[in-house]
């Protein structure tokens, strides 16, 4: 294989724009909660082919759990009926304080519904997450399962 066709290759696959998205709406304020350190960077994630025509894909995002920070990976759902996605927000408020709200299914109200249950999750990478200044981060661990509406939660 050429080297321009692979770079072509590499370039195709990390363009996000050929993933199928749900429709995104807004965090609400109310959804944020105070966190007690900023985000790591993200995870190297392997997208794995999509399952079916209907299915589309939310990224995987940092969980706020346990006073640390947990990995769930990106995965391909069925979206429920009628909704859109509210991806993962983290705002610095000007009074320095770190605020977060995790991606969450909303309704047509902007209610918060169930999270559809994962068809195939991407594999993540298990280097050591590094951030900007060279330190490894402390971080949770890579959630294998679906957290339940109370684990999401912030504790």
């Amino acid at each position: 294989m050429r080297v321009p066709a692979v770079i072509a290759c590499l370039a195709a696959a990390c363009d996000s724009h050929t993933l199928a998205h749900p429709p995104y709406s807004s965090q609400p304020q109310s959804a944020l909660v105070e966190v007690g350190a900023p985000l790591p960077p993200g995870r190297v994630e392997a997208v794995p082919p999509r399952p079916s025509a209907g299915a589309v894909w939310v990224d995987g995002e940092w969980l706020w759990r346990r006073e640390r920070w947990a990995w769930r990976p990106g995965r391909w759902v069925d979206p429920p009926l009628d909704s859109t996605f509210s991806p993962a927000e983290f705002v610095r408020g000007a009074d320095g304080r770190l605020w977060y709200a995790a991606g969450a299914w909303r309704d047509a109200d902007g209610g918060t519904l169930e999270s559809p249950a994962p068809i195939r999750s991407a594999t993540v990478g298990v280097a050591d997450v590094v951030n900007a200044s060279g330190a490894i981060e402390t971080t949770g661990a890579t959630l294998r399962r679906e957290p339940r509406s109370r684990d999401a939660a912030p504790d």
